[in-house]
């Protein structure tokens, strides 16, 4: 048995064991860098800024998708910029508060951007230039679980697109 170790083991030692060979190392990764800093945003125009300001005050009573007197003061207004500048495009956003499960909220939020897309499109506002979607409870404004947090989360919120091929692009939540 000596013998056989012997025989196995007196070449490695003469001859030497293959060592392993160290991994190859990977090509350094090389990043481009940035041509020169990004564009500057071009200031929202004022008409788009005063109906983000109209917006905020479009909400909903508990289970309800009626708007109130100040909401439709506010999509009133505008409906009245949307008339005037017809590059303005919106997504209108329903949201519910955390009461109820996330099926029957997702169908409330969309009631809720559905009366708001129907009021607008009764002030003129033509079906190509607003669209609806639904986020339930999934988008809070205020997490809390308490009346007040429930008040502003029962919302619609508008994604505000302008500008076209012809001038300014640029959106506004």
């Amino acid at each position: 048995m000596l013998r056989i170790a012997a025989s196995v083991l007196l070449p490695c030692l003469l001859v030497g064991c293959p060592k392993p060979q160290p991994p190859e190392e990977p090509p350094p990764i090389t990043v481009d860098a940035p041509a020169d800093k990004a564009p500057e945003k071009a200031p929202v125009p004022e008409h788009v800024a005063e109906m983000a300001r109209n917006f905020n005050k479009v909400f909903f009573a508990f289970d309800s998708s009626d708007l109130s007197a100040e909401g439709k003061a506010a999509l009133d207004a505008n409906a009245t910029i949307m008339g005037q500048y017809s590059d303005l495009r919106l997504e209108i956003q329903g949201h519910a508060d955390e009461r109820g499960t996330t099926e029957y909220n997702l169908a409330l939020g969309q009631k809720r951007a559905d009366a708001v897309v129907r009021y607008l499109l009764g002030r003129g506002v033509a079906t190509s230039r607003v669209k609806s979607v639904s986020y339930g409870e999934e988008r809070p404004v205020d997490g809390r679980s308490f009346e007040t947090a429930y008040d502003q989360n029962r919302r619609a919120e508008f994604k505000i697109t302008y500008g076209g091929d012809t001038g300014v692009q640029g959106t506004t939540n």
